[in-house]
């Protein structure tokens, strides 16, 4: 490992020493993006809008410490209401729901993907380009907030199912 990488993570685990939020530059995908001794952040990306889009969606997954945690909240300056929401199908209809706390059980991941848990990020305050970054700041019941930066992807990054044009809000 370098040693500047060396440094970089010493300086990181400083920041977490002091439980305050932190931010973390978005290394390559599937990389950890920020961790502490509740949970671990990783993979948080969003996808690109289609034309002038007044909301869009972002994703992450979250693995649970050693003790249970939960999502409460989620905050972004790009969006008036940024809100943790699920996709379900009830009779063949896709529903989209703001779900307000994401349990997170120790030592398992909550992966936030299309077409399943995603962050929802309403009143763009500009359509979201590939290329561009924003930060991300989750806030759970117990471990201390923590900010990432969210790598915007193209459109075709997104998987089927992920078309918030056809579901139905609740």
């Amino acid at each position: 490992m370098s040693h500047v990488r060396l440094r970089l993570i010493a300086a990181l685990t400083l920041v977490g020493a002091f439980r305050a939020p932190a931010v973390y530059a978005a290394p390559p995908a599937g990389f950890i993006l920020a961790a502490d001794d509740g949970i671990t952040v990783h993979d948080a990306w969003a996808r690109a809008s289609a034309g002038a889009a007044t909301n869009g969606a972002a994703y992450i997954s979250l693995t649970g410490g050693a003790q249970p945690d939960s999502l409460i909240a989620v905050s972004t300056p790009i969006a008036a209401t940024a809100q943790a929401h699920e996709t379900t199908s009830a009779n063949g209809v896709m529903q989209m729901r703001a779900e307000p706390v994401i349990a997170i059980p120790a030592g398992q991941t909550v992966t936030f993907a299309p077409g399943g848990n995603h962050i929802m990020l309403m009143g763009l305050k500009h359509p979201l380009t590939a290329g561009e970054r924003f930060p991300l700041t989750l806030t759970f019941a117990h471990a201390p907030p923590v900010t990432v930066d969210v790598q915007v992807r193209g459109r075709s990054t997104a998987a089927a199912g992920d078309d918030h044009m056809h579901m139905k809000m609740q």
